[in-house]
């Protein structure tokens, strides 16, 4: 004789008797545990697609990108026309700026979408626009340290009278006017349509980068 307990029968040899609270007592178990596992496996995709979902929007913040952006930048103007000096280097780190700002602006169009730091945090637009701020003073204080030590060469091997103190100071107010300059550009470019492209800006005086390109660090 044979009785089914959740579909899976289960077969008595003859003469037994079957004690039906016994019975009913295992068939709710079994509805249990399969009701538990179900709920486990469900709650395990879930997990798994969050985890998919998270590490597809972890946004890395790297401390390169602006300088690697700019040296691809001046890489192009050094193939364009076989040398690049110091405007080109103001120029091109406030184009550098004005892409990885719209690369921000444009992932948090979507308000649905959010973005992860590394440790699994949630990152702001706010957070990554003070994080690229950091990278471009980076940027800034490392073009005004090349500048001062190539003219502490400059000026102990008497090739120049004095120390460009004031040019290099300048050198500062250049990048950051370029900062604003090309982050506005940018905004002009978005609503236009037209593209994002470098400049022949001139920031800052003819004779600060007279001084500055006599010093011999732009590239040939």
């Amino acid at each position: 004789m044979s009785v089914s307990i959740s579909d899976y029968p289960i077969y008595l040899q003859d003469g037994l008797q079957l004690n039906r609270e016994y019975v009913k007592s295992q068939e709710s178990q079994i509805r249990k545990v399969f009701h538990k596992e179900t709920l486990e496996i469900s709650e395990l995709s879930k997990k798994r697609e969050n985890l998919r979902n998270r590490v597809n929007h972890t946004v890395m913040q790297l401390a390169a990108s602006l300088s690697d952006t700019r040296a691809g930048i001046l890489k192009e103007v050094r193939e364009g026309k076989g040398r690049y000096d110091y405007s080109d280097v103001v120029n091109a780190c406030g184009l550098s700026y004005a892409k990885l700002y719209s690369e921000i602006e444009q992932r948090y169009e979507n308000e649905q979408k959010q973005y992860y730091k590394a440790d699994g945090t949630l990152l702001t637009k706010e957070e990554e626009i003070e994080w690229l701020d950091m990278q471009y003073e980076q940027e800034v204080a490392w073009q005004k340290s090349c500048a001062r030590i190539a003219a502490q060469g400059q000026f102990f091997q008497g090739h120049i009278s004095e120390m460009p103190i004031e040019e290099i100071e300048e050198l500062e107010d250049s990048f950051y006017q370029a900062k604003d300059v090309y982050r506005k550009l940018y905004q002009e470019s978005r609503q236009s349509g037209r593209p994002l492209v470098l400049q022949n800006y001139v920031f800052g005086s003819d004779r600060m980068y007279e001084m500055l390109n006599r010093l011999g660090i732009s590239e040939k």
